[in-house]
């Protein structure tokens, strides 16, 4: 170093050191937690005397250094290893947590030191600041005191260190060493290299305990749920050569293409019915997505099988800490936010307004929701706060004017379309069974090939592409087969097995059946009675026909005309479809007519 720059740098040191016992100065508010921290506090007044003392013998006192500075603060890499254990120090007493515990405890100080139960508490037991303090001693109790420990204890070590690399014996020995130069008296010395190397090492792991620690206080402040295996499920289920159609539609190049544009979609909604593989779909374009890391990917599956299916909020938590955990930029903001905040965990009002903030900091990020056609609530009390449309309209206001793409992978609902619609830059694929075509007779071979290996090469082929034209693309009904693929059935009888279509295929409905089973009687007797007169009408009836056909029951002598509705348009068909009668008549259309359903196969005479 330089001789001006490395006078500038000791000079600097001065100020790093004071702000560091001023950090610690604000953290002495641990003797306020009573009897459990009063080790913890002897600890860090004994840490900060030494601190203090180790400043003043090597020369810094008021905030200045000493022109009679310790002669090894004129050694580059000494300065540099000190100003490193300062700034470790003082970070100790910048997380949340210490500012939280600060707070708290400027306002129950006075309170606190007459002891955990004092004689006054009743007195005061109606105002929220005794109640609180009570709570914060708790929270110690339970999650401070392990973490405050961790922290004087590394927080005396540091100080230690500062102790062996540039050692304070008496003034009189540091005044004789300023006669020599500080090259010669630090560097010569194989011993202190060896010291040198062993501070850092432990800084470097402080460091990286610190940002550990940060990143786990966030997590649990973001409310972030836990992760799930559905995407690493979904990339294993997922055959050699499947999927790649997708990457063959137009809107879907072009929301992946990385060339941002004004008129380019921000937006894409891939919809399909049930048992189509969107979920194995999406965890392919994610796998693609996650690919190129220039911009940050976050992905959320939300899925019946797990916790929090009800809350389509969860995936924005999820979304925001896997950025925030990628990008340094986004980790500074999360944490800005966290040190103004006093909750526990982020309400979703404060998580919108921070992924708003994340995306205006970190530009083209992508976000994935698979599976919001998976919220319990889905379709009822529209009037509640707790809607998919709510959701989709607080989403849409924190992505506006930002440079963020979102993917939504889920069943062709009216709530999300209705929602998604909203969007600047929407656009939709909707699959088809001539898009799964390939991938079902893939799928149908694998099966087959693993049941069957006894069985010729032209009976297999047979058997896969007769199950592949059968599932008019559920994968999931082609999975329903494989317990009637029997090495001891003969072609025919395997043939037969599969022309039926097996029990059960209603459990890929179970929501909507579900819901139409929660409606009022009124309502419940309607959607019955559209799928009498969908299922076993001669021919396919237009909505008209369907309108009116549904107000004729067992009561009734003639049409009731006066409960027709004013029109038929498409305000009627939204609302009508409310209960999910509509998805389940176009999936009873989908299947097949009478000739090709009977109440065995579908279930639905057992429900209406």
């Amino acid at each position: 170093m330089e001789p001006i720059g490395l006078a500038v740098g000791v000079a600097g040191l001065a100020g790093l050191f004071s702000s560091c016992l001023e950090a610690v100065e604000r953290f002495d508010s641990y003797k306020n937690f009573d009897r459990d921290s009063r080790s913890l506090t002897t600890q860090l007044d004994a840490a900060k005397h030494l601190l203090e003392q180790w400043g003043r013998a090597v020369g810094i006192e008021n905030g200045k250094m000493s022109d009679n500075h310790h002669p090894a603060l004129d050694n580059e890499k000494t300065l540099e290893v000190v100003r490193k254990l300062l700034s470790s120090i003082q970070d100790f007493f910048g997380g949340p947590d210490d500012v939280a515990l600060q707070i708290a405890t400027s306002t129950d100080r006075d309170f606190l030191k007459s002891g955990p139960l004092p004689s006054r508490w009743t007195k005061h037991s109606r105002h929220r600041a005794p109640a609180d303090s009570k709570w914060k001693m708790a929270s110690w109790a339970l999650s401070g005191k392990s973490k405050r420990t961790k922290h004087v204890q590394t927080v005396t070590s540091l100080v230690q260190y500062l102790y062996i690399l540039v050692p304070i014996n008496d003034t009189k020995e540091i005044q004789a060493g300023q006669k020599s130069s500080a090259t010669d008296i630090r560097d010569t010395s194989s011993h202190e290299h060896l010291w040198l190397a062993t501070i850092q090492a432990f800084i470097d792991k402080t460091e990286d305990e610190m940002i550990a620690e940060t990143k786990r206080d966030l997590c649990a402040w973001l409310g972030s749920p836990s992760p799930n295996d559905l995407y690493d499920d979904s990339i294993q289920k997922r055959l050699d050569g499947t999927c790649e159609w997708i990457l063959e539609r137009d809107n879907v190049l072009g929301w992946l293409s990385p060339d941002i544009s004004p008129d380019s979609a921000s937006l894409l909604w891939i919809n399909g019915p049930a048992g189509f593989g969107k979920t194995v779909l999406c965890a392919k374009l994610v796998e693609i997505l996650s690919s190129k890391p220039q911009t940050p990917v976050a992905h959320f599956f939300l899925s019946s099988k797990f916790e929090g299916r009800d809350d389509p909020y969860a995936a924005v938590r999820s979304w925001v800490t896997t950025v925030s955990f990628s990008s340094p930029t986004a980790l500074d903001v999360v944490h800005r936010k966290r040190l103004v905040q006093h909750e526990q965990v982020a309400t979703r009002a404060t998580i919108m307004k921070l992924f708003r903030e994340v995306l205006q900091a970190v530009p083209f990020c992508t976000f994935v929701l698979d599976g919001l056609d998976e919220c319990t609530w889905l379709g009822e009390n529209r009037n509640d706060g707790d809607s998919v449309v709510r959701f989709l309209n607080e989403l849409r206001q924190s992505i506006t004017d930002t440079t963020a793409r979102i993917l939504v992978v889920s069943r062709n609902e009216p709530e999300i379309r209705q929602g998604l619609l909203q969007f600047p830059g929407f656009s939709e694929y909707a699959i088809s069974p001539e898009d799964v075509r390939d991938d079902n007779v893939a799928y149908s071979r694998s099966i087959v090939n693993s049941k069957l290996p006894n069985k010729d090469e032209p009976t297999r082929l047979s058997i896969s592409r007769k199950m592949a034209d059968r599932s008019n693309g559920q994968f999931q009904w082609i999975k329903m087969q494989e317990g009637f693929l029997r090495k001891g059935r003969n072609k025919k009888q395997l043939e037969k097995d599969i022309d039926e279509t097996p029990a059960g295929l209603d459990r890929l409905y179970d929501r909507t059946w579900e819901r139409i089973e929660r409606l009022r009687d009124a309502e419940k007797n309607r959607a019955f009675s559209l799928l009498r007169w969908a299922a076993f009408a001669l021919r396919p009836l237009t909505v008209c026909e369907i309108t009116e056909a549904v107000l004729i029951n067992d009561d009734c002598d003639d049409l009731p005309l006066d409960e027709l509705p004013d029109s038929v348009d498409e305000d009627y068909i939204e609302t009508s479809s409310g209960s999910g009668t509509t998805f389940l008549l176009k999936t009873i259309i989908e299947l097949g007519h009478p000739s090709e359903i009977t109440p065995r196969n579908t279930g639905i005479s057992t429900l209406i």
